[in-house]
């Protein structure tokens, strides 16, 4: 009833891999991926320390604690700048480098955060082990999601360290067996901007980032025909349930409470299937014997799956590629909504990408796929570790307020 997806970076294909092996403790140059973000004038360095100026720069829609958990997509735009990879100089100035790179012009930028993002991949599990950094000037460093370092300090990075003592700050550390993400925040007031950043511990650093997997495993299927030449675009805002059950079912009463197996809506009963490889809804309802059309135009079809998290998460990517028009619920919330007649492409890429916050237990998400004519499908996938599987209402764990509303815990969302 459930498929396993898990996504960890130890499964992801490295774009740029730099071995430490010999000697970890050399500063790491990267490539790392690179993000800056101007502050105030006068507010660089120290002061901007614990301002979150990702989140700044892009009007909450991207924050640091979403890219210290789940890394950045090389190209993807935070204000002026888009995530770009670079591979520090020896003398560790960030300045530099990020002209040499095109993310700037300016030779001398103050009052500006630079954010680096890269993964150590260990082979075991190491505990205790010594990470250092210089700067220049404040530093902020996050390990797998966490805080670990903080030193709203005004200061020069000084030399490059030879050993793990060279360091100006110290801190110990504890490494997963895999993949450890690794975000170092360099904030600076004046003068020179750089870093060193290395660490005691075998290990290699690579520039790696998610990649958005199919969420396989049996969806609760609906589909409710729309009026003739209404179906895709026209029909994505026009709520199908409602239309079809004269309002004793409706779209947001699904996308917040579920939907039990059997259960008709109209001429349909929900029924549970899997989608193919090639993403055809209209081949999988007839292998399922909810439909005999065989090329089914103007029809709205509804998928609900449940996404079982082990733990909170902010800003994880959710993939959709759909024929015709699609609209995407998680935890009843309204999350996408494309109104486009196209087909859905191949499997090996997503058409819209959507950042969401997953609650920890159970998460659940339903996607609205409108039909005008043609081909009719869709692919949805996710680069988070879940469990996805169908889940009954009086089975589902999602918490619920007093009233009997669904809990939920949104942040600011990106889509693109």
């Amino acid at each position: 009833m459930y498929k396993k997806l898990f996504v960890g970076l130890t499964c992801l294909v490295a774009i740029f891999l730099m071995t430490h092996i010999a000697d970890a403790q050399e500063p790491i140059k990267g490539p790392w991926l690179w993000m800056i973000a101007p502050t105030e004038a006068n507010l660089g360095g120290a002061d901007s320390t614990d301002i979150d100026s990702l989140s700044v720069a892009s009007g909450g829609d991207v924050t640091e604690d979403m890219i210290a958990t789940n890394g950045a997509t090389e190209g993807d735009q935070v204000g002026d700048y888009a995530w770009t990879l670079g591979t520090l100089p020896d003398d560790g100035n960030t300045n530099t480098m990020l002209v040499e790179i095109g993310m700037t012009e300016v030779a001398d930028f103050n009052d500006v955060s630079s954010y680096s993002v890269i993964t150590l991949e260990s082979a075991t599990a190491q505990s205790g082990v010594t990470l250092g950094v210089s700067s220049d000037d404040s530093i902020k460093v996050w390990l797998n999601g966490e805080e670990v370092h903080n030193n709203p300090v005004n200061r020069g990075r000084g030399g490059a360290p030879a050993d793990i003592d060279g360091y100006q700050d110290k801190i110990e550390v504890n490494l997963v067996a895999g993949a450890n993400l690794l975000m170092v925040k360099v904030s600076e007031r004046g003068g020179g901007w750089g870093q060193y950043v290395g660490i005691d511990a075998e290990l290699s650093a690579i520039y790696a980032v998610p990649p958005i997997v199919h969420i396989e495993g049996e969806w609760l299927w609906m589909i409710a025909p729309t009026e003739a030449n209404e179906g895709g675009a026209n029909s994505t805002d026009i709520d199908s349930l409602a239309v079809a059950s004269n309002d004793d079912v409706t779209e947001e009463m699904v996308a917040t409470e579920g939907a039990t197996e059997g259960d008709e809506v109209g001429d349909y009963a929900w029924t549970l299937g899997a989608l193919p490889a090639d993403g055809n809804i209209n081949a999988m309802l007839l292998e399922l014997g909810v439909t005999e059309n065989a090329d089914f135009n103007d029809v709205t079809s509804y998928a609900l799956i449940t996404l079982v998290s082990e733990e909170d998460m902010e800003g994880v990517m959710l993939g959709v590629s759909s024929d015709d028009s699609v609209k995407v619920w998680l935890n009843g919330e309204e999350v996408h909504n494309n109104p486009v007649n196209r087909g859905r492409g191949g499997a090996d890429s997503f058409q819209d990408t959507v950042a969401v916050n997953l609650v920890k237990g159970d998460n659940l998400l339903l996607i609205k796929v409108s039909e005008r004519g043609g081909g009719w499908g869709m692919y949805a996938g996710i680069n988070a570790p879940v469990e996805a599987m169908y889940k009954a209402p009086a089975e589902a764990g999602t918490a619920v307020e007093a009233a009997g509303k669904l809990l939920t815990t949104w942040g600011s969302l990106k889509a693109k």
